[in-house]
């Protein structure tokens, strides 16, 4: 038996967390591009082992996010750890927040998911097409800051981005961090597993997880650092938004900030109408609340109502469109202004409510179930004028089957015609056989009385077999039970 000792295996692979050693550098549209080749955009799959590369890719976030705090500093926005007084030797988790966010009237707060860094949205458009201000909080906070608070307040509204992502905490490397950096630690050879989480010793005091997180931003931070009559407008992204939507459930917490805060939306949400203890949390959500999902419809469209569709589940609020049909992480990168634009109009009115959407089907089946394939919405519905579908009157069996062979008719006109266009003459034929080629209502009916008769008689002795392309109806032994029926291909059988 042979043992390979540790001075044998590969050594962990190591890269500098700089952008011009790693081989990239910032183009004048703000996108990563290779120095190599300037045309080609941050490739991840370096090599083939799987570690050298999660390494490499860790050393271009730490580039990454350094740039956004730079950024995000020059906009104003500066960082806060928490738990508040924990001092850079201590388990302590950052947050930025605009500067002068004491004196705001409005403040906008940002939950994203629980996968990524600090003022990361989209790591597929920093390191792509598109840049690192689109793909990171920082076109959000510009387009923020170009706002106002309230049409009497020319004031931009105050910023809160919360970290629910970097919730481990490396006793090494003394900072918070996320998953995919906590197994990019660095390690003795290339083949050690990941190192053990201490749920105790590797997590920040009070924000454990993102449930603790929602709690303290509010309770401690909005509490300690906002003004008291500040409005507070909210923006979560999946896990974010199903977080904040529990915190909201609560009880306690509902009568403490449910009427300081006025909007709230929710993208790529998994919280469902049927989650809430809360009536007095679901009326409001029903009415300051809108969820956004992934969809190829514009940006804006309506999807949805609070009850949901047969295709999209209730979540208590109006569903709406951010027009990105594949990923949820590229939801606020796209729809941003869209959201906020939202925030503004809630902000122009004193007691906002959504107003009442009304979805309009045209043709095939919607998703309520409703004929309808093309879909259009209507707000601000006056009681008693609702939208009606048209109704098309019921006919008698008689009329069906006279309009059955109108059809019929109109069929062989429309062949003859496409024939007559082509040049195709048509064999000569007495008058008697040209008639015997409409077909009559007569034979109409004894075709279907025939096939009718054919499958009773099946049913009634028992038999098993099928309807053959001529009309036979074999039993299980094979033999006919009816004879062979010819169908016209312009007749219908039901």
């Amino acid at each position: 038996m042979f043992r390979r000792l540790a001075a044998g295996l590969p050594k962990d692979a190591v890269y500098p967390a700089d952008m011009k050693e790693l081989g990239y550098f910032i183009a004048p549209n703000d996108e990563i591009r290779s120095i190599e080749n300037p045309k080609a955009y941050f490739k991840f799959f370096l090599t083939k082992n799987d570690r050298y590369n999660c390494m490499q890719r860790e050393a271009m976030n730490e580039v990454i996010r350094k740039l956004i705090a730079q950024r995000l500093s020059s906009l104003g926005l500066g960082p806060l750890l928490l738990p508040l007084g924990a001092t850079l030797q201590q388990p302590h988790l950052p947050i930025y927040m605009s500067g002068d966010i004491a004196t705001k009237k409005r403040v906008i707060v940002l939950f994203y998911e629980h996968t990524q860094d600090i003022g990361v949205l989209a790591h597929r458009i920093i390191g792509g097409k598109g840049g690192i201000n689109e793909g990171s909080v920082i076109n959000l906070v510009k387009y923020i800051k170009a706002q106002k608070s309230f049409p009497d307040n020319d004031e931009c509204p105050g910023i809160i981005l919360a970290n629910m992502g970097q919730l481990r905490w490396s006793r090494r490397l003394n900072r918070a961090m996320t998953q995919t950096s906590w197994l990019a630690l660095p390690q003795k050879t290339a083949v050690e597993p990941p190192f053990r989480f201490d749920a105790e010793k590797n997590s920040i005091p009070e924000n454990r997880d993102a449930a603790q997180h929602v709690n303290y931003i509010f309770n401690k931070v909005i509490d300690e650092y906002c003004d008291p009559a500040a409005k507070i407008n909210v923006i979560g992204v999946s896990e974010g938004a199903v977080k904040f939507a529990e915190f909201m459930d609560d009880f306690a917490n509902f009568g403490k900030w449910g009427s300081r805060v006025t909007a709230f939306a929710a993208l790529a949400t998994y919280y469902h109408a049927g989650d809430m203890r809360n009536a007095d949390f679901g009326k409001w959500l029903d009415e300051r609340g809108r969820a956004y999902f992934v969809s190829d419809e514009p940006c804006g469209q309506f999807l949805a109502g609070p009850q949901g569709t047969k295709r999209i589940p209730a979540h208590g609020c109006p569903c709406f469109s951010l027009n990105e049909p594949y990923y949820s992480e590229l939801m606020l990168p796209k729809g941003y202004k869209t959201v906020i634009d939202w925030f503004n109009e809630v902000s122009a009115v004193a007691e906002y409510m959504n107003p009442e959407f009304k979805t309009v089907t045209i043709g095939g089946e919607g998703d309520d179930g409703v004929d309808g394939g093309l879909r259009r919405w209507e707000e601000d519905v006056e009681p008693g004028s609702e939208w009606k579908a048209h109704e098309v009157p019921e006919k008698s069996e008689g009329e069906a089957e006279g309009a059955q062979l109108l059809d019929s008719e109109k069929d062989v006109e429309a062949e003859k015609g496409i024939k007559e266009e082509k040049g195709i003459k048509e064999e000569k034929g007495s008058d008697s056989d040209k008639e015997n080629l409409k077909p009559k209502s007569a034979d109409f009916q004894s075709i279907q009385i025939a096939i009718r008769g054919s499958i009773d008689k099946a049913k009634a002795g028992n038999t098993t077999g099928r309807v053959a392309g001529g009309g036979k109806m074999t039993n299980g032994n094979g033999t006919d039970q009816t004879e062979e029926v010819e169908v016209s291909h312009h007749d219908t059988v039901d």
